[in-house]
């Protein structure tokens, strides 16, 4: 006999604003899912940021490596897989859209500024909000929240050890220093 899936869709807002609590409150949520039964299957569709082109950035779980505290980000209309579903962003495609997008120093100095106040858990509101070389620059916004929830699944994943660390690594490599 199949598995019937059951999907929710809810609409999440973040409020955290440090690591311990991000992760704390990020448990919170999976904590308070329905639990499956051996004919049921749910799964979640998170809706965590909305961008100000109107797409949105959302979270699925479980993912298919189904590993307990595990989730997908995905972004509407970024990345798609062949079929036209979206596809979850790597690493490599957040930095691609750094590197287009910081084409003088003026404008990679801001950004790396940006995704440091990211990664110290600023909200992104205030961080996008503050931009002046990207003022209403979608792309930027978007870099911007999907490194939030990078650095967030990283924090998750690996929360005894070095959590987002390891991309602010990654972007030090390919960029620079952030601050």
């Amino acid at each position: 006999m199949a598995k019937i899936k059951n999907h929710t869709l809810k609409e999440y807002t973040l409020q955290a604003t440090n690591r311990a609590l991000v992760r704390a409150e990020v448990f919170k949520l999976w904590i308070e899912e329905s639990p499956g039964t051996s004919e049921i299957t749910n799964t979640y569709r998170y809706n965590v940021e909305r961008l100000s082109d109107g797409s949105v950035i959302y979270l699925n779980r479980p993912t298919r490596l189904n590993k307990g505290a595990d989730f997908v980000i995905c972004c509407e209309g970024f990345t798609k897989f062949k079929n036209g579903n979206d596809k979850p962003p790597s690493h490599r495609d957040i930095f691609s859209e750094v590197q287009e997008l910081a084409h003088s120093e003026e404008r990679k100095s801001e950004l790396l500024a940006a995704l440091d106040r990211i990664w110290n858990c600023e909200a992104s509101a205030t961080v996008i909000g503050s931009l002046k070389a990207f003022k209403g620059n979608a792309r930027a916004e978007r870099v911007l929240l999907l490194a939030k929830w990078f650095f967030i699944e990283q924090d998750v994943t690996y929360w005894t050890d070095s959590g987002r660390h390891m991309l602010r690594s990654g972007f030090e490599s390919q960029f620079g220093p952030l601050s």
